[in-house]
């Protein structure tokens, strides 16, 4: 197996296109009825789902333990900093994912 090739670059059009096609409505589809979420950044490139809006805390929390590795309370605003923000970015996907798919935020309940 070769190394990757460092000329290949992202095309926002093809990501655009992939997505578009990944829920077509077709009821044999698994994501029949999914939203369909852009997931591009603001160069127009994709968006690893590993990135998240929290990357200041969580930052601020490697770097506390980093230089308080014995003392692990130190850190603990920061990590409830993280927590936090983990927490509210959750619910924002949540509330984007419900108005996305039209439905009313209630949970799902199988009996």
């Amino acid at each position: 197996m070769g190394l990757p090739d460092k000329s290949f670059k992202a095309d926002a059009n093809i990501a655009a296109q992939v997505e578009r096609q990944s829920n077509i409505g077709d009821p044999d589809q698994h994501n029949n009825g999914q939203p369909v979420r852009q997931n591009l950044d603001v160069t127009g490139n994709q968006r690893s789902k590993f990135i998240t809006a929290c990357a200041t805390e969580h930052k601020n929390s490697l770097e506390c333990i980093n230089e308080n590795y014995e003392r692990r309370e130190v850190c603990q605003p920061f990590f409830d900093a993280y927590k936090i923000c983990r927490k509210a970015e959750h619910e924002r996907k949540m509330e984007e994912n419900a108005r996305l798919s039209g439905g009313n935020g209630e949970s799902c309940i199988i009996s």
